[in-house]
């Protein structure tokens, strides 16, 4: 008897995009919460959300070239709910990211630089994942593509215009939390200058008074310098 295979997520993935394109019905809807779905259940990182962006992509595709219906609609209903998607995961980045300010993290430490710089990325690698996915799909499909993309790409997603804010309010707590680092790191070299010299002062002292001791010391035992 032959063991039936089990398709790992991506394929998975990728079968209920299809089958949502053909239904047809409140695509972008079904598309926002299929993805929002597949990003919950993995780590959300941008090779993730690349992932899932492409798991999805290759579904919409395959289902539109089956439909017959009205192609470019459906490809847009299908960005605009993977924008609504990934527009909540970089939200949710936002979240995480202001309560590691709260707790006092500074924002120049490795992992929040780098998720910083992950959602800088991911404003570009958003429609350039669907592109790259949407050139490898049959003539017809990807010309329709190629039109939506352009438009979007004129237009502008949801999910650009909530990681400029991102960036911006960030950027700017970034480069204060510079600053406070390097006034912190200034205080902190003053303090050792400070004590170092008050340290070289009573050795100074310490050598002066044994320096006015010996001489006496010396003339009481009826000896001379």
């Amino acid at each position: 008897m032959a063991t039936k295979m089990v398709p790992d997520a991506d394929d998975l993935l990728k079968q209920i995009a299809a089958e949502a394109v053909k239904q047809g019905e409140n695509l972008r809807v079904a598309v926002r919460e299929l993805t929002l779905n597949a990003l919950r259940s993995r780590e959300l990182s941008l090779a993730q959300i690349k992932q899932v962006l492409k798991s999805v992509t290759e579904g919409v595709s395959l289902g539109a070239g089956k439909s017959g219906g009205d192609v470019p609609g459906m490809l847009d209903e299908a960005l605009a709910g993977m924008d609504d998607a990934v527009l909540r995961a970089v939200q949710a980045n936002h979240i995480a990211l202001q309560q590691l300010a709260s707790q006092g993290q500074s924002l120049r430490e490795s992992h929040v630089k780098k998720a910083l710089s992950d959602l800088e990325r991911l404003e570009d690698d958003f429609l350039k994942t669907v592109k790259q996915v949407a050139n490898r799909t049959g003539e017809g499909v990807k010309t329709q593509w190629a039109g939506v993309l352009q438009q979007k790409e004129l237009a502008g997603t949801e999910t650009g215009a909530q990681i400029a804010a991102t960036m911006e309010e960030f950027g700017e707590r970034a480069r204060a939390s510079a600053r406070e680092q390097r006034r912190a790191a200034l205080k902190v070299a003053e303090t050792l200058t400070e004590n170092f010299t008050t340290l070289a002062s009573g050795i100074l002292i310490g050598l002066s008074e044994g320096m006015q001791q010996g001489p006496r010391a010396g003339r009481k035992d009826g000896k001379t310098g």
